[in-house]
């Protein structure tokens, strides 16, 4: 079975996930990066759309229409302190020196790009990313600076976007490894509430096949802009319930059947 069939599988067959149990660590390692690929592609695509698009009217907004402003100490401070919305198309552009927009309730609109009070914000498809205006030996950053670093991004974007996109799916990659090897740990907890025998490193194996549902069904909605309340929560009890079924389907041992029967 290759490794696009199994994907298929993990998707629905907690059987088959059990089978997986005995195949190669290598295996298992390169689906699970396959995963995490998967799990990326949302900001990929989103973040790639918001600044090739966005960029070039968030330039446009801040000398036709944002108040001059400075950014300095970590804050953003402007003669004219009042909350901005600025509508372009698709993408909302918020200024907001004010302090009264907070980052999270960006994460209700599509495409944003948000000036904050101590940070800009890029919002897209309920996914959030921000940068913080206090980092060390920043200069002051003027509106005429700010557009020039606008054109200047706007440059040099065909090699920052690959750049940032891999650092990203290194770091997504290694957030799932980690989320393999807790619920490795808790396949152990669910081997003894069913009488199953397993090690922990099938344990593992297990877990890297049954993050799949979780995975791809989390990476459409966030593809397609849909965001749920507590989806982490969901993400999470959706893998333990397809874990906890697979472990199911392993035999019980002969030994602890016959002492059942006794």
């Amino acid at each position: 079975m290759n490794i696009f069939q199994q994907l298929w599988k993990s998707l629905y067959s907690p059987k088959t996930i059990s089978l997986f149990r005995f195949q190669g660590i290598g295996q298992t390692m390169t689906y699970i990066f396959l995963l995490m690929f998967i799990s990326s592609l949302p900001f990929m695509i989103q973040f790639s759309l918001l600044a090739t698009g966005g960029l070039s009217a968030f330039k446009e907004t801040m000398i036709q229409s944002i108040p001059s402003f400075t950014i300095e100490n970590g804050r953003l401070v402007s003669p004219d302190n009042e909350t901005k919305r600025f509508n372009k198309g698709s993408l909302d552009i918020i200024f907001d020196p004010s302090g009264k927009v907070s980052a999270q309730e960006l994460t209700e609109s599509g495409q944003v790009i948000g000036l904050l009070k101590e940070e800009l914000v890029l919002s897209s498809g309920g996914q959030l990313q921000t940068f913080s205006y206090d980092f060390p030996g920043l200069e002051a950053i003027t509106k005429k600076k700010a557009i020039s670093y606008a054109d200047a991004l706007q440059s040099y974007l065909m090699i920052i976007l690959p750049v940032l996109f891999i650092l990203y799916y290194l770091f997504t990659a290694c957030l799932g490894f980690i989320k393999v090897s807790i619920f490795a740990a808790i396949g152990m907890l669910f081997k003894r509430l069913t009488n199953r025998k397993l090690f922990y490193r099938q344990s593992w194996r297990l877990a890297a096949y049954a993050i799949t549902p979780a995975i791809v069904l989390f990476s459409i909605m966030r593809l397609t802009g849909i965001v749920l309340p507590m989806d982490f929560l969901m993400d999470w009890l959706l893998t333990a319930v397809m874990l906890f079924l697979a472990i199911r389907w392993i035999p019980v041992p002969k030994s602890k059947q016959q002492a059942a029967v006794k």
